[in-house]
């Protein structure tokens, strides 16, 4: 009680709930100790049935101290958090030759307490977090910039490929030109060759002819 009165802060508590307390407390001991946007987180991912009701009663707590004592709910940390033992409820099951068998329903009281950080642990809170944001930052900067350095990497090796790729393409143009320069050489000599031997052939032909009129002139 020392601590409540030398700090602000709220309380608030769900009374009958039909949840036993030997399940809730578990559920209360994760949030111990946190700060209330870390008790909210872990009660968002709790996976156990009490978590629901815990979550309400820790942001009744919070709206009690936001609006009874005007303290921001991002200043405050669960102080204190506890389940007790509520009424049970006795029912009755039928069972065989005519006999029944009692079945307890348990309840409970959850309660919780929440504190205001001191200025000093408010200051070491927020460089912290600044600490913890600018490494991230950092983090997330390299990061980026290996992505990017990987990117333009890939881009210098597209380009290359492509390069490689025109100069081949180039290579056998040149080639097939040649190719076709040699065939257009080789066409042009057996044409003059052609040309040469029908030239040849006529002038053979027109000796003969030139003979044979001078033998019959004879």
């Amino acid at each position: 009680m020392v601590l409540q009165s030398a700090r602000p802060g709220a309380h608030a508590s769900v009374r009958n709930i039909r949840v036993s307390a030997f399940k809730a407390r578990p559920v209360l001991r994760l949030i111990q100790g946190e700060s209330y946007e870390e008790a909210v987180e872990i009660l968002k991912f709790c996976e156990r049935g009490a978590a629901d009701v815990v979550a309400k009663c820790l942001r009744s707590a919070a709206a009690n101290a936001e609006h009874n004592e005007g303290i921001d709910p991002e200043e405050l940390f669960v102080f204190s958090c506890f389940a007790d033992e509520g009424p049970t409820l006795r029912r009755w099951r039928p069972r065989a030759r005519g006999r029944a068998t009692r079945i307890h329903k348990r309840t409970c009281h959850i309660t919780i307490h929440l504190m205001r950080y001191t200025p000093e642990e408010l200051a070491e809170r927020a460089a912290r977090e600044s600490t913890t944001s600018s490494a991230a930052a950092e983090a997330r900067r390299r990061r980026v910039a290996a992505s990017r350095g990987e990117d333009e990497a890939l881009e210098d090796d597209g380009l290359e490929d492509e390069s490689l790729e025109d100069a081949e393409a180039d290579g056998e143009a040149e080639a097939s030109s040649d190719v076709e320069e040699d065939d257009d050489e080789e066409t042009g000599e057996a044409d003059d060759a052609e040309i040469d031997s029908e030239a040849e052939a006529s002038s053979g032909e027109k000796k003969s002819k030139s003979e044979k009129s001078k033998s019959e002139d004879s």
